[in-house]
């Protein structure tokens, strides 16, 4: 949505181009709008060798915060969440609390356990990171136009995955 920086004071990334990654309704709250901002960062990156994980994470926090969060409340009247991952497999705070929320809501959903659905999950992210760190090492391969993937909807999953 486009402002005016004078208009509503908001602070961050003002541009037109800006962006979040995802938005999704009824996460936090009913009919209740989240934005949420995407980051991998690699920890043992040159810059970051003499910082602690804790302090990594609450710094990536914080400086997705700065640029988005303003914007996401006064603008669009929701709220934001930063979805801060490193390489290594972690992810901070925030992150932690979305993957607690979203496996209780699709284990309600879909009558599975909590911990196969967030297993199911973390393995997934698991996957995405990996394949976020080999697409940085050695680039994109192939045709990027391809998209018949035979992957099962998530509705279509059972989260147990070793039957009983």
């Amino acid at each position: 949505m486009p402002i005016t920086a004078e208009e509503f004071h908001v602070k961050g990334k003002n541009e037109d181009g800006a962006r979040l990654d995802i938005s999704a309704c009824g996460l936090w709250g009913p009919f209740q709008k989240t934005f949420f901002d995407v980051r991998v960062f690699h920890p043992n990156a040159p810059t970051y060798k003499d910082k602690e994980m804790a302090k990594l994470y609450v710094a990536q926090e914080n400086e997705k915060c700065r640029a988005y969060k303003q914007r996401v409340l006064q603008t669009e009247k929701a709220t934001f969440t930063p979805l801060i991952y490193s390489t290594n497999g972690g992810m901070a705070e925030q992150g932690k609390k979305y993957h607690k929320k979203l496996a209780t809501m699709i284990a309600h959903k879909t009558n599975e356990s909590y911990s196969d659905v967030m297993r199911v999950t973390r393995t997934k992210i698991a996957f995405a990171l990996l394949k976020s760190v080999l697409v940085s090492i050695r680039g994109v391969r192939g045709n990027k136009k391809k998209k018949n993937r035979n992957e099962t909807p998530l509705s279509c999953l059972d989260f147990n995955l070793v039957p009983t």
